[in-house]
Parts: structure tokens; sequence; C-alpha cells
């Protein structure tokens, strides 16, 4: 049976039939409330039987479920079923099994024993639970959500506006990267880095007052720094998202990314400028805020011509080189060991996007030959970034297993730059490329909020 986004599959009040198979798609589970509202209870992704203590034990469902996207169902007759769990004790304990881990992970449930935890904690948990892979130290697990958020705040307790404030929390964190309904857990990022305690997990405050605190007395080292890098590979991602324009990569999309871009660096620009920092911070900030308008109406313009983009390329460049400084200038006032390798980590995230932007503007403009340099000596400083970063791991087993995250993915974004040519045309190149790098990003980026945590 097939069934289309938001189809009824049972209502409240209807008897039971069928087990129901969920081969593929998503379906939610709802509670009927006095009020006449209703309240989610479950989402459900297949492959998995749905609703095993009603269809095992009632006549009639309490709850009603719809899908939340295409679903791929089978319906299993139960006067069928039931006389088949008698005669197969294998059928019989698989059933039994289920129960019990359905049993199990109510009693553990987001909205019981977490009732006292933060909104943060309680999505965490949640999407921890959706990934169903615990223990591990570093890299990503992703979680694919077709529920609604309105859906997904029910069933860990909290009402969509704490949802959202919690899952900015998370963001902020670095602990987890959303990309519209992929939820990237970043595992390494889940400790409490600098601890000394490999098995202690990051804590969540209820109350956020970052701003007002960071106005008064500014920020630590390492997020300063980390502040700062931003600014450079977000130039970098301008322009990616401007070339997939021209390329016409998933154009839509690449609009939605480039406006995004715009947003967050204008943010980060708002926030440094209302930060108490050093003297030697001024000027450099000041170029970054002199160089960023041309380059932003650039981005606001259509990059019709050959001149067009090499103006475009140029500009990002020269954002990147006053950014680049702006970090470097943070790092040295900070003036420790830990501080570098934060400037360094944030190098190699801005690199995992040059490259990127590199390799897309190589066939826009007619610089192939210097594009062709800088990919070289991108790749040389990333492989020597990486080296010095891992003698500066201080042996944290999260820290070095991330870095071997990164050290992997490397790789595999290395081999996407000079794939087999008779397998690929040139714009599934150009996506495989960039897949590569932005997951190349996530797990950078985990190891520079791992360093700035070091950074006292």
């Amino acid at each position: 049976m097939e069934l289309s986004s938001h189809a009824s599959l049972y209502r409240s009040g209807e008897p039971v039939r069928d087990a129901w198979l969920l081969c593929s798609g998503s379906v939610v589970r709802f509670q009927p409330l006095e009020d006449g509202g209703r309240r989610a209870i479950e989402v459900v992704q297949g492959p998995q039987l749905l609703n095993l203590g009603e269809t095992f034990s009632a006549t009639h469902y309490r709850s009603s479920c719809e899908s939340s996207s295409r679903c791929i169902l089978v319906a299993i007759d139960m006067r069928v079923l039931r006389p088949m769990i008698s005669a197969e004790p294998a059928l019989s304990a698989s059933i039994i099994e289920a129960l019990a881990r359905r049993l199990s992970a109510t009693e553990t449930d987001s909205r019981g024993h977490h009732r006292s935890t933060t909104g943060a904690q309680r999505i965490l948990d949640y999407l921890l639970e959706q990934a169903g892979e615990p223990g591990r130290l570093a890299g990503e697990s992703t979680v694919t959500l077709n529920a609604t958020k309105k859906v997904i705040a029910s069933q860990v307790g909290l009402t969509p506006e704490a949802f959202s404030r919690s899952l900015r929390q998370l963001i902020d964190q670095g602990v987890l990267v959303v990309d519209k309904r992929n939820f990237h857990i970043q595992h390494a990022a889940l400790l409490d880095t600098g601890l000394g305690d490999a098995g202690h997990r990051l804590s969540f405050a209820r109350k956020t007052r970052r701003t007002a605190t960071d106005m008064r007395n500014g920020l630590p080292p390492g997020a300063l720094i980390n502040l700062c890098g931003r600014l450079r590979f977000l130039s970098q991602q301008l322009a990616i998202a401007s070339a997939r324009l021209v390329w016409e990569i998933a154009p839509a999309d690449a609009r939605i990314r480039l406006r995004q871009f715009d947003g967050e660096f204008e943010r980060t620009l708002a926030r440094l400028r209302k930060l108490p920092l050093e003297a030697a911070l001024e000027e450099p900030l000041a170029a970054v805020l002199r160089t960023w308008p041309a380059y932003r109406q650039a981005l606001l313009s259509t990059a019709a011509t050959a001149q067009d983009r090499l103006k475009l390329f140029r500009l990002s460049e020269a954002v990147l080189n006053v950014a680049d400084h702006l970090t470097s200038v943070a790092a040295q006032c900070a003036g420790t060991p830990d501080a570098r390798y934060v400037n360094v980590a944030g190098r190699n995230r801005m690199l995992s996007q040059r490259i990127g932007k590199l390799f897309l503007f190589r066939e826009l403009v007619d610089t192939q030959e210097e594009i062709d340099d800088q990919i070289s000596a991108s790749i040389v400083e990333f492989d020597a970034n990486l080296d010095e970063l891992r003698q500066g791991s201080r042996r944290l087993p999260e820290l070095i297993a991330q870095l071997d995250e990164v050290a992997q993915q490397w790789e595999r974004f290395s081999a996407a730059l000079a794939p087999d040519p008779s397998r690929m045309n040139r714009n599934r190149h150009a996506r495989l490329l960039l897949a590569e790098g932005d997951r190349l990003l996530r797990y950078v980026d985990t190891a520079v909020k791992l360093y700035e945590r070091l950074t006292k």
C-alpha cells in the first residue's frame, strides 16, 4: 500500500483489523485530547511494525496515525497473523522482543525521565535515540526527520518556540548541524573537552545570556578567534553559492544558501562590532567592514559575463584575505599555543570550502593556471595544518578520534577532486565534490570547536 504525505492510516476509535508494516517513509501517531485537540506521541520511520501495543492488545485504536512523508506499507490481516504467532515460536519471540524494546524505550522516554532536563538535552537525547549509534567517540550520525517542527517538539515535551531556542543552542555549541530535514550529530562535540574526563557529557544551561556578557566582558580567546574565523569560510561559501547558480547546480537551494550565508556574515560582523575588542583588532575589523560591501553587492548581482565572474572571484579573495588577517591578529593577541590551534583548525575549515570555490571558478574565469596553483597550495597547506593539529591534540581521545575522522574525510574529498572522467560528467563531478566538501566542513568545524574549548 502506498500512502501520500499527510494521509490518514487509521483514526482513534476504528477497529484494529491489520498489523501495519512500515517499509519506507515516516508516520506520526497522535493521542486525542479532551479539548478536541491532539498530541504527537510517536514519530516512526521504517522499516518496522507500527503500534505494537494497540495492535496486539486492543480491539479498537486509541491513537490515530498519519503519514508525514510518502510511505510504503504492508497490511497483515490479524486473523491470519494471530494463528501464525501461536504456531511459530520464532515469530512469537520476535514480537515479544519488539514489544520489550518499545517498553524499555517508553520507560526512558524523553518526556519521562528528562522532565527535569533542559530542552537542548531532550532534543539531543531524542536524536541520539533515533540515530541508534551510541558510544561513538567522533564523526557524525545523521538523522533525517520528515515530521514537522511542531510534531517533533511535542515528542520531546517542548513548545515549538522552546524547541527552536534549544535547537539553536545545540547548533551554537557545535553539537548539531542542521541542513533542511537532516540533523548531523557531531559525536566528539558531545563531550566536555578540557575537563580531563572523556566520559563527561556537555551540559546545557537553561538560559543563555551570551549577548549581554559578550558586551560587558568580551569573548574568551578561543571563541573570539573562532568567531573571526567564521568570516573566512563564510566568504568562500558565499562564492560557492553564487558559482552554483552559474553552473545551475540546484539553483533554488543555492539561492537559499546565498541568503543564509549573507545573513550569517552580517550577524557575525554586527556581533564583532559590539564586542569590547583589543586595539590591535580595530583596524583589521575595519578592513573587513570596508571590503565586504563591494563583495556583497557583487553577490547580489547576476554574474552574467566572464568579467562579472572574475570580479566576484577577486572580491571573494579580498574579503578572505582581510578576514584571515583579522583572525590571525586575534590569535596573536591571545598569545597561547591553544589559540594558535584554533586558528590553524579554522584555516582548514576555510580551505575545505576554498578548494570547492576554486574548482567551480576554474571553468568560469580565464585564470585556470593561477587557480590550479592555488588548489595545489591549498592541498599542501591542509595536509601541513592537519599534521600540526595532531601534534597539538593533547592526547585527548575525542580530539584524536575527530582528527582521524577529518583525515579520512579529507582523503574522500581529495579523491573527489579527480574522479574517473569516464564515469562522471562535469555537473555530477561538481555535485560530488561539493557534497564531500560539506561533510569535510562539518568534521573540521567540530575540530575547531574542540580546540576552542581548550583555549581558556
